[in-house]
């Protein structure tokens, strides 16, 4: 039966010829859209504590977290094709992804952050149309405009406690992998600009015990790190100073100045004035780090530094790439600019005052 309307023209078409591509990339867009749901799913049944007490099949599975059997083959065949479990005859096993951030009672247990994340800022064609709009109209970022300001209702000044804890649970993984992987070693004093919950001077604090840290932030965001650096029994080692880092009088007394997942919230201009303030404040010698996932130099990828400046765009920041924090860091004044792949996507770009 037509679906055109009888008093409507078809509209003409030329003969069809095949396709120039078959469609294989369009499906994998369409069915993106299941893994993040389904994951989070799993998760609230608890499918990854049930297979880390036993390796199980399917049936078993049925029978202990209560599902039906499609139900039950659809999650745990989609799991198995994310990396997450793999399948030895007939019985699904956790794989070291799933055990590292998908159980409850690992320190990088991801689950709480990605549920958040899913139920309280969900992601439609229409949300991208509204940042597009706000980015266009200069109006990103305008419901924190009053946190940074200091002029905040009692609901959003309890915002912290609320972001900081599944903010950590994001950080620490990449927080550890680069104490591991990237050398510290010539610095003593390291100040950590918009440190958030103190997660990398933690992580490079486990490394490098005769190095003291300062996580300078904002006063209503100060109160949650020191519970962090308590947690972790590190107040001899790292303490907080309360400031805005556009505003304020920067500490002095530091060789290394550090920014991660900071520059990406800021323009070229912002990021720049605080590259500036900190070539300022260190001594000769001194060095700066800037950890992000950098886009590569022709920023056509790859697509979770791309994803995530789509990410970025509700604030009205940007991913970046190598080469413009590079141009940056020596605009400012440094010299002696490495980049070195760090964790997963993040690099650390670093760069030193000259003597």
């Amino acid at each position: 039966m037509s679906n055109y309307p009888m008093n409507e023209q078809r509209p003409s078409h030329s003969p069809l010829i095949a396709p120039l591509c078959d469609d294989h990339l369009i499906w994998e867009i369409w069915v993106s859209r299941y893994y993040l749901p389904t994951l989070v799913a799993a998760d609230q049944i608890g499918l990854f504590p049930f297979l880390a007490q036993a390796p199980a099949t399917v049936e078993e599975v049925v029978e202990g977290l209560s599902l039906g059997p499609l139900g039950a083959e659809a999650i745990l065949n989609l799991m198995s094709s994310l990396g997450l479990l793999v399948q030895r005859q007939e019985r699904f096993y956790l794989t070291d992804e799933a055990r590292t951030y998908l159980l409850p009672e690992s320190p990088y247990y991801s689950g709480n952050y990605l549920q958040s994340v899913m139920n309280n800022y969900p992601i439609t064609a229409t949300t991208m149309h509204e940042w597009l709009e706000k980015e266009r109209a200069g109006t990103s970022y305008e419901a924190f405009k009053s946190w940074r300001f200091g002029d905040m209702s009692a609901e959003l000044a309890e915002l912290p406690w609320k972001i900081i804890p599944l903010l950590h649970s994001k950080t620490l993984p990449a927080a550890m992998g680069m104490a591991r992987n990237c050398d510290f070693s010539g610095v003593h004093q390291l100040l950590d600009v918009a440190g958030g919950s103190g997660g990398f001077c933690i992580a490079l604090a486990t490394r490098y015990p005769n190095m003291r840290f300062a996580v300078m932030e904002l006063p209503v965001v100060c109160k949650v790190t020191q519970q962090y650096i308590a947690d972790y029994g590190l107040q001899d080692q790292i303490e907080t100073i309360a400031a805005d880092m556009f505003i304020d009088p920067w500490p002095s007394g530091y060789d290394g100045v550090f920014f991660s997942n900071v520059f990406h919230d800021w323009s070229l201009t912002q990021c720049l004035h605080l590259a500036t303030r900190s070539f300022e404040m260190l001594p000769p010698g001194g060095r700066i780090f800037v950890h992000e996932v950098l886009l590569n130099d022709t920023k056509a990828g790859p697509p979770v530094a791309a994803g995530y400046s789509m990410n970025m765009l509700a604030l009205g920041g940007k991913q970046y790439t190598a080469r413009e924090l590079d141009q940056l860091l020596r605009e400012a004044g440094f010299t002696d600019v490495t980049i070195k792949p760090s964790f997963a996507y993040f690099s650390l770009v670093s760069a030193s005052k000259p003597r």
